[in-house]
């Protein structure tokens, strides 16, 4: 098959190249259309939200025939229809990313066909970070970098099928919550914020148990996912009781 560059395919090019690139269950926002759909199978994916506005509602309809074109399935059964706001752009960023992980926590199920559990019901809690391999970035200049590849890894509640997700996938799904916080089989790292920071340090100037992040788990000596690098956090052992 003949390679074809992002920026110098046709329209139903660029379509099917984003689409086919998709996981099952990702979501996709065109930028500017105010659409959010979600891939739900092989040559299928799903309208879930539409902003309330004449333009989206033109957008919904031209690239519903542009995917038609091109073999893929558009189900709009159950569109949320949102109202539009007047918002700034840090606003409708926030307001984007709340109703994205509505839709992920609400519609995305175990890979198990006989199971069906949604994943936010998983003890995300006990999710597992593993580095998967290396690949090669370039950057704004032209510059070749190496790049970590990680993935987690959840499992079912009620079937105890393992589901591999991107890291993307699941800070949307489980939240700034449990992204402030890594857990090694010796110690939990909670990162802190800027008055958590100071209220600690406050109260208890020689506090022993807050630590700054490198690469690498001072405890353990394992490599830290990147969320967790160059972070404040505080740690506890596995086991031991809250103060």
């Amino acid at each position: 098959m003949k390679s074809t560059k992002h920026d110098e395919a046709t329209p139903e090019q660029q379509v099917e190249l984003l689409l086919s690139g998709l996981a099952i269950g990702a979501l996709w926002e065109p930028a500017g259309h105010g659409l959010t759909y979600m891939k739900t199978g092989d040559r299928e994916v799903e309208l879930m939200v539409q902003q309330d506005n004449a333009e989206s509602a033109q957008s919904r309809v031209r690239l519903g025939i542009l995917m038609a074109k091109t073999g893929w399935q558009v189900k709009e059964d159950n569109v949320q229809i949102a109202p539009s706001e007047n918002l700034s752009p840090q606003q409708q960023y926030m307001k984007e990313q709340m109703k994205r992980q509505e839709i992920a926590q609400s519609t995305w199920k175990c890979t198990n066909p006989d199971c069906g559990c949604l994943l936010s019901a998983f003890p995300l809690e006990d999710a597992t970070w593993l580095l998967v391999g290396q690949d090669k970035i370039t950057d704004d200049e032209g510059n070749e970098h190496d790049a970590e590849i990680w993935a987690v890894n959840i499992t079912c509640p009620v079937c105890s099928t393992l589901i591999s997700m991107e890291p993307l996938e699941f800070a949307m799904l489980a939240g700034d919550d449990l992204m402030m916080s890594y857990r090694t089989p010796k110690v939990q790292l909670e990162a802190l914020d800027r008055n958590t920071i100071v209220r600690m340090i406050d109260s208890n100037p020689g506090a022993d148990n807050i630590i700054i992040t490198g690469s690498f788990c001072p405890f353990s000596g394992a490599l830290l996912p990147p969320h967790v690098r160059g972070a404040v956090v505080m740690w506890k052992g596995i086991g031991e009781e809250e103060e």
